[in-house]
């Protein structure tokens, strides 16, 4: 007893001291937190800058500091942590505090040498704080810098590596430098690290081998990082629970078998876009905890294993672009924990397993994400079991059959996904409890039916999409209650009747696309003022449709972006007003609009694309409308009427310039220098009065340049240019007045038709890829048809037929290797065919008649195994005809006009004796080609001594009457002739004999 009673005073005493002590520190007016600690705070806030125009900066956040003065306990302070009984500040959390700058090694911070927790991240500092002298922090234990802005370039300080107590290092989402080093000298000496996360850090080295068995936690995203994990000691860490590795693509090697000494505790597993390939082991299943796994845009390929089915803790699964192949294996039924699975951009086929309906936690089921999967048959309908499903892509696979009426049942779901599959029948009405979803996609299928009433339902609607089916009828007035729709896309179907004026009344609507359908009728002519303001920044497309009357004027004022009524019957235009400040888009191409442009087209100050082609559009076109500080880069008035010249000064942004078919005069103008972007100029089918505009060789992103029937004449002249028209793929010049010889080095820089290694040309090559999302349309001769068509990646042409060209091919046109077209007919041509030719490997149609070519066909021409077309008609070539290949295939008409020339599949056969070149089987033939060769003056002079002749034998016949003299002469013409014929044909008989 007395024990105790001495034991209980002896408390009572320490506690009464305790207190004492504490009152006296109180009336002392002494802070908790030690004075010098206390400064060197202070001090450091002084050396930082804070800047609310941070990335990360937000009012919450900046003000950390502002709570920092010297009258108050820093322990009180905002981000400092003080250890309750020392008072030493052992924490400091200045993440996102808006700070801006350099942490230099001398400052402040480095005083607090009993700090254990340093947080600095979303900040934007210029350098790694503290530098070298990180080191001083002796006592730190958790660092965490991620996103702090670090610059390009800066290193990780080696003295990083001797803060020994370190158990938690965060670097992510920087983008500074690791030397190999640095990174050896981290794993060694800090032995005690936890958690290492080095995600989006430029770490150029291989993956090291020696890592802290402590390790729970490491994240080495982005790193640059290279070498093969196969055998990594990675997988030999006891503790780990979380692995990252993901964006390294030069990270390679298989999955090892996972009997890992982790394989019991492991979390989190992270390998995407990585080198790793392969096959996923059957040892998977080992990882019994694990809650995550991404496999996602790898080299994995064949089956997923059965195994799969005890990863029965797995939450989220992504296993998407691989290519794994097989059909899912049913064992995911079991996965009843997992709430995301991603098994898109495979190439799995098969039906989806029915036991899929077992894995009701799932929220996001992604089958196919808009790639290449090939599952079939029908969906089960077990997936109406999935009713927490939120979002469901099924899209791009081969599905059939009807949608199954389970899916009604999904009552969470906000995103259904059926798009590209063989669906058919009518949608289902399925829609009345989906009062969630807000993007429905079921186009490119084959359904069919009229529009679904229930979609009128789906208030929530944001987006939908039933383009390319086969849906009929007419649209229905009581979808008009979808408030928050933004997108509608009902093209390339079959709807009929008008167009309805709810379409304009959808308060959110900003896409609106019926094109390709068979709507009729005028376009609404009244819409009230407020709705014109719903329609701001989106699209209406109602092209290929059977529109008439005229554009309504409300459609012409209001604010939007893109307006595409293309291929209707619409009328008018003349008389209407222009008034959109927001119009970027303009297409009203093929209809039957007239006029004049009215000057108030001149108001759409922000109009970049106009196409106007095919209309019966006059006058001459504005000046305002193309100034060079207008922003129109696509300007398309092909086949209209436009008059006048071709404005002078043209917008400098100018990317493609079309006004074929018009009735344009005067010359090219010059400033089309300034518009260094243009990639296709057709200034076809016109009046222009020009010679050729050599200057144009300075554009360097020039793909197609046509200038054919209009009055151009001269020479082509000399090449100043190094590299003249170096993305050339286009270039007709025919039916003009053109003269002289070609230079030689005409085609020597097309190397937009050219197959070549760019690193061996000395120039680089800049995309000139139509990015404005407009086609470039082009009237091209093809094989001896004009089409108006879409200009391709794949379209080469050079056509120069229909001029007074002479002399000889130059040979430079064998490096045109990439060539489809080549027409040289209608010239005056000299010399032999170049061998050259020969090269042109993609040569589909060839055509050099008309010309005055001699020698033989070269052989090597019979190589070109994509030729169909092929003229060599009129010319005066001589010798065997190539055989083989498509040379097999060509009529006689490829050659007619040239008596030298034997062989197939000309009936005139090649042989040793000497015929007569008279001696011609198609008179026809011999009779066309002998006209050929008369100029007018020859026909003229023979005309007139033809007719004295005739005079002449007419007298005499009458004073004589009939002489025998006469007719036995012109018997005995006749007769050599059959004989001569019939001795031919006799020994063209014995050689067949022979």
């Amino acid at each position: 007893m007395e024990y105790q009673k001495l034991l209980i005073a002896f408390c009572f005493y320490s506690l009464f001291i305790i207190f004492i002590q504490q009152s006296q520190l109180t009336y002392a007016g002494q802070h908790l937190c030690p004075r010098d600690e206390a400064f060197y705070l202070l001090q450091f806030k002084q050396d930082l800058t804070v800047d609310p125009n941070a990335y990360h900066c937000d009012n919450k956040t900046r003000g950390k500091t502002l709570s920092w003065n010297v009258t108050g306990d820093c322990c009180q302070w905002d981000g400092v942590t003080c250890n309750g009984f020392t008072g030493h500040v052992i924490g400091l959390d200045l993440s996102s505090s808006c700070f801006r700058g350099t942490i230099h090694a001398n400052n402040s911070l480095t005083k607090l040498g009993h700090l254990q927790r340093l947080n600095l991240a979303f900040n934007e500092l210029n350098d790694f704080p503290l530098g070298n002298s990180i080191s001083e922090l002796s006592s730190l234990m958790h660092l965490n810098l991620s996103a702090s802005g670090f610059a390009d370039g800066k290193m990780i300080p080696p003295g990083l590596s001797k803060l020994s107590k370190l158990i938690s290092l965060d670097l992510s989402r920087n983008y500074i430098q690791v030397a190999r080093t640095t990174f050896t000298s981290l794993l060694q000496n800090l032995t005690n690290l936890e958690v290492l996360l080095f995600d989006n850090v430029y770490a150029p080295f291989e993956l090291p081998k020696n890592f802290p068995s402590s390790l729970r936690k490491l994240s080495l995203e982005g790193t640059n990082m290279f070498g093969s994990i196969s055998d990594s000691q990675l997988f030999h860490l006891p503790n780990l629970q979380m692995l990252r590795l993901g964006s390294n693509p030069l990270l390679t090697g298989t999955l090892p078998n996972f009997n890992w000494s982790f394989s019991g505790s492991i979390l989190e597993l992270d390998f995407f876009y990585t080198g790793i390939f392969g096959k996923v082991p059957d040892s998977i299943g080992n990882l019994h905890s694990l809650y995550y796994l991404n496999l996602m845009n790898c080299h994995l390929f064949g089956s997923i294993p059965e195994s799969i089915g005890n990863l029965t803790a797995i939450r989220e699964l992504t296993l998407s672009n691989n290519n794994f192949t097989g059909n899912v294996p049913s064992t995911i039924s079991k996965l009843n924990k997992l709430v995301h699975l991603d098994l898109s951009s495979n190439h799995f086929r098969g039906s989806i397993p029915e036991s899929i309906g077992n894995c009701t936690a799932i929220t996001e089921l992604t089958l196919s994400d808009l790639s290449s999967n090939h599952f079939g048959d029908s969906i089960p309908e077990s997936i109406g079991n999935l009713t927490a499903i939120i979002e469901l892509r099924l899209s791009d696979n081969r599905f059939t059959g009807n949608v199954p009426s389970t899916i009604g049942k999904l009552n969470n779901i906000e995103y259904l996904y059926l798009s590209s599959n063989n669906f058919e029948g009518s949608i289902p009405g399925i829609f009345t409890n989906f009062s969630e979803l807000s993007i429905l996609a079921f186009d490119s299928n084959n359904f069919t039916g009229s529009f679904p009433y229930s979609i009128a339902t789906l208030t929530s609607l944001r987006m939908l999409e039933l383009q390319n089916n086969l849906l009929t009828g007419p649209l229905p007035s009581n979808i008009s209650g979808l408030q928050e729709l933004q997108q509608l896309d009902l093209s390339f179907n079959y709807f009929t009747g008008a167009t309805p004026l709810w379409l304009f009344r959808l308060p959110s609507l900003i896409s609106l696309s019926v094109q390709d359908n068979q709507l009729t009728g005028k376009l609404p002519n009244e819409l009230k003022s407020k709705y014109l303001e719903y329609l701001q920044y989106g699209k209406i497309n109602l092209s290929y449709n059977k529109l008439h009357g005229e554009i309504p004027d409300w459609m012409l004022s209001m604010s939007i972006d893109r307006l595409d009524l293309s291929h209707n019957f619409l009328t008018g235009f003349e008389k209407q007003a222009w008034h959109s400040d927001y119009l970027s888009y303009l297409n009203l191409e093929n209809n039957f609009l007239q006029g004049p442009l009215p000057l108030s087209i001149c108001h759409m100050i922000n109009l970049e694309f106009l196409i106007l082609a095919q209309n019966n559009f006059s006058g001459s076109i504005p000046r305002c409308l193309v100034n060079s500080n207008s922003f129109i880069s696509i300007l398309d008035l092909r086949m209209n009427n436009f008059h006048g010249e071709i404005p002078r000064f043209l917008p400098t942004g100018l990317q493609y310039l079309g006004l074929y078919g018009n009735q344009l005069g005067g010359q090219v103008p010059r400033s089309l220098l300034n518009c260094t972007s243009l990639v296709a100029l057709d200034l076809g089918n016109n009046k222009i009065n020009d010679t050729f505009p050599i200057w144009l060789e300075k554009l360097q992103n020039l793909q197609v340049l046509i200038l054919k029937s209009n009055l151009f004449h001269g020479p082509i002249g000399s090449l100043e240019s190094e590299f003249p028209f170096p993305e050339l793929r286009i270039f007709d010049l025919s039916c003009n007045g053109f003269t002289g010889t070609l230079p030689s080095n005409l085609f020597k820089s097309f190397r937009g038709m050219m197959d070549v290694e760019e690193e061996k040309k000395g120039i680089t090559r800049e995309s000139t890829r139509n990015d404005t999302g407009y086609p470039y349309h082009v009237s091209l001769v093809i094989k001896g048809n004009e089409f108006d068509m879409r200009i391709t990646s794949i379209m080469t042409s050079v056509d120069l037929s229909s001029n007074r060209f002479e002399g000889d091919i130059p040979n430079s046109i064998g490096s045109l290797s990439s060539l489809v077209l080549l027409n040289l007919s209608h010239n005056s041509f000299r010399g032999n065919i170049p061998s050259e030719i020969a090269k042109l490997h993609e040569l589909e149609a060839l055509d050099l008649s008309w010309n005055r070519l001699i020698g033989e066909i070269p052989g090597p021409l019979s190589s070109l195994t994509f030729l169909a077309v092929l003229n060599l008609s009129y010319n005066h070539l001589a010798g065997r005809i190539p055989i083989g290949k498509q040379f097999n295939t060509f009529p006689n008409d490829s050659y007619c006009g040239n008596p030298d020339l034997c062989g197939f599949p000309l009936s005139k056969e090649c042989g040793n004796n000497n015929e007569s070149p008279l001696e011609h089987d198609d008179d026809d033939d011999d009779d066309s080609f002998f006209m050929s060769g008369f100029t007018w003056e020859a026909v003229v002079i023979g005309y007139g001594c033809g007719m004295i002749f005739g005079l002449l034998i007419g007298g005499l016949m009458f004073l004589l009457g009939k002489p025998k003299w006469y007719v036995n002469f012109a018997e005995d013409i006749a007769q050599q002739i059959v004989a001569k014929k019939r001795t031919r044909q006799k020994k063209r008989r014995q050689r067949r004999m022979n």
